[in-house]
């Protein structure tokens, strides 16, 4: 232990994750923190920290889209954690989420707000993929309709094995990006009138996910992604918790399972 003076005796602590500093009377020292080894967690400690850890690069990818729209009696950047916490849970390295990475989750709550949400799903029409909505002209002539489109980026590069992240783009709809289309489409929807659907190649790609947000003084419609990316699913497999689980030092009470799946 080393007794410090100067400018560090009005400090508490730790410098690093390596030296505390700490005081006894009127004297300051510093010494070797206690705690050297990754703090072992869990399943159940695992599963929120991997939630939480991942909802906050969902949160991260949606921010810097520069579009976000989430109505509480409290921070959006807490409504939208709140909100999102029945997504799937992916269980990623400790250092992978150093690098930001984000996967793209099918129902992700994109926008949170009182106006009357919109029903989407991917499908085709006349043989093309499409976004159908149930969405009249006249509905979409209301109020603002922007688009977000959720891109899931995986680089491949020999140096950078299993890095991925999420790009979040949005777009301003007009009632001429969509195509009218009979109500008989939309069963789930039963609408009674011709209803409006987005038409191209982008709605069959598998690295995409989709959502409409609804604009209208101030307020927004509670929105979530739809997607035929199923990437993610491979971060919620056994073989995934136990990858994430070593990063952290292994899980708490399991060593016996560990090492019996190792013979």
């Amino acid at each position: 232990m080393a007794r410090v003076k100067g400018i560090l005796e009005d400090l508490h602590g730790r410098l690093d994750d390596n030296i505390t500093i700490c005081h006894r009377g009127d004297k300051t020292f510093t010494r070797p923190a206690h705690i050297r080894q990754p703090h072992r967690l869990s399943r159940k400690q695992l599963l929120i920290r991997e939630r939480q850890s991942h909802n906050n690069a969902l949160w991260r990818a949606l921010k810097e889209s520069g579009h976000v729209y989430f109505e509480a009696n409290k921070p959006a950047y807490n409504h939208f954690m709140a909100i999102n916490m029945q997504s799937p849970v992916p269980y990623i390295p400790k250092q992978q989420f150093h690098s930001g990475n984000a996967l793209l989750l099918p129902g992700m709550v994109l926008s949170d707000g009182p106006l009357t949400p919109i029903s989407y799903q991917l499908d085709e029409v006349d043989g093309q993929p499409a976004l159908l909505t149930d969405l009249t002209k006249k509905e979409a002539q209301k109020s603002t309709l922007l688009l977000y489109v959720l891109h899931q980026k995986v680089l491949t590069h020999q140096d950078w094995p299993d890095q991925f992240y999420l790009s979040i783009k949005v777009e301003t709809l007009t009632t001429s990006d969509f195509t009218v289309v009979p109500p008989t489409l939309l069963t789930p929807y039963q609408s009674k009138s011709g209803t409006l659907a987005l038409v191209g190649p982008r709605f069959a790609d598998p690295m995409l996910g989709f959502g409409i947000v609804r604009l209208k003084d101030s307020h927004a419609s509670r929105q979530r992604v739809v997607t035929r990316c199923t990437y993610y699913e491979r971060y919620t497999t056994e073989e995934a918790l136990q990858a994430a689980a070593k990063s952290y030092g292994g899980l708490t009470g399991e060593d016996f399972f560990l090492n019996s799946k190792s013979r």
